[in-house]
């Protein structure tokens, strides 16, 4: 008897102390029960429960890639007597910072808005380390890339832009192979190559070589050349322009660098195309090049998501559904395109910019861009100057 009781225990401490593993995966099934989410989601969302277990909670932590997170406190706490702590942090640090948390045992934020999706796709849902929530209201006002694997608020873009106030004519380019011709050696501006944002530009880019071999015969008007160890247009391309582009380590700092009227003859260059709301007529004038050859820019999505055992789940829920209605505004500026349908009709009217779906845009994959990004850091330092 003494024998069968004390087998019983070892099986049973062996549960336990396995990695703690047990204890983990019990966690996080009553978390996930708790907060409805994962397999425990409802079929219908009851929002008056959820707003009153918000309250409950008090507060809610959200990692953001946007200081403009922090126009929303006050008014959130006014409506729902809730708390936002925000933490403004490159969408990296986020990853990085939440990872050695959740590895350790430490459940501090309950909110990841972060726009390194590539990272998130590839090593955090696998992991089961965040959780995704589509508010029910907006459901029906998003495309299905825009509820899975990922709730996306805004699709943000990395563009082009050019000095409107010294090319009152129009803009001095109209194909991205310009910016490979001796003239603009040295006016091109571009953020660091491995800046998140950046690096999705440049992958995606990379991702077209025949839409780049075709640019540049429309171009030029015969087909390309390829320099040695260069395999397609679209590795030409990058060749070529990294030795025109000057590398400035802040995208504000080109935005400044390419509008500031009092120039002679003022750079182009790759930036965020939300700076734009900072135009200034007689101090920084500027457009994006909407209207070239093949593309302007490249999108990506600018994501919500619920951190695995968020200790305010509840008001997860409920600044989320926030942040895709009421609490979007911060975001409703050019060039960060809403992904609710009914709000990007109304941008495309207020800023006078093209459709979406109809921009010259790409759109980042976020599993290439994972899957191809330590090519992409190979090949960028081949081509390095």
């Amino acid at each position: 008897m003494k024998v069968r009781i004390f087998i019983v225990l070892a099986v049973i401490a062996g549960l336990v102390i396995v990695n703690g593993s047990f204890f983990k995966a019990d966690a996080k099934t009553e978390w996930l029960k708790q907060a409805q989410l994962g397999q425990f989601a409802p079929a219908k969302q009851d929002w008056n429960a959820i707003e009153a277990a918000a309250r409950k909670e008090g507060k809610v932590v959200i990692y953001s890639v946007s200081s403009r997170i922090f126009k929303l406190q006050k008014e959130f706490k006014e409506k729902y007597g809730v708390e936002i702590v925000g933490y403004d942090m490159t969408s990296d640090e986020q990853v990085e910072k939440f990872g050695r948390e959740h590895k350790a045992g430490v459940h501090n934020v309950d909110v990841l808005y972060n726009n390194a999706t590539s990272t998130l796709w590839g090593e955090l849902l696998p992991k089961k380390m965040i959780w995704n929530f589509v508010p029910d209201f907006t459901a029906p006002l998003l495309d299905d890339n825009e509820k899975n694997p990922f709730l996306v608020q805004r699709w943000s873009c990395r563009v082009f832009i050019y000095n409107t106030a010294r090319n009152p004519g129009g803009p001095p380019v109209d194909n991205l192979w310009d910016f490979t011709r001796e003239e603009w050696k040295g006016k091109v501006l571009t953020p660091e190559l491995t800046d998140p944002a950046t690096a999705n530009t440049y992958q995606t880019i990379l991702q077209h070589p025949d839409d780049m071999a075709a640019a540049y015969k429309k171009e030029f008007g015969k087909s390309i050349k390829l320099s040695s160890g260069m395999k397609n247009a679209a590795e030409e391309w990058m060749f070529r322009f990294m030795q025109n582009a000057v590398i400035v380590p802040s995208t504000t700092k080109i935005f400044k660098g390419v509008s500031d009227v009092k120039q002679d003859r003022p750079p182009i260059g790759l930036t965020t195309f939300s700076k734009l709301r900072d135009v200034k007529k007689g101090v920084y004038e500027t457009a994006a090049l909407v209207d070239m050859e093949p593309i302007f820019g490249v999108s990506y999505p600018t994501v919500l998501v619920i951190a695995d055992q968020a200790p305010h789940p509840h008001a997860a829920k409920l600044l989320v559904q926030y942040m895709m209605g009421d609490g979007l505004w911060p975001w409703n500026v050019i060039g960060d395109y809403a992904a609710r349908k009914d709000l990007e009709v109304e941008q495309v009217k207020k800023f006078k910019i093209p459709p979406y779906t109809k921009a010259k845009l790409w759109a980042a994959d976020p599993e290439h861009i994972f899957k191809t990004q330590y090519d992409y850091l190979q090949f960028t330092m081949s081509i390095a100057k």
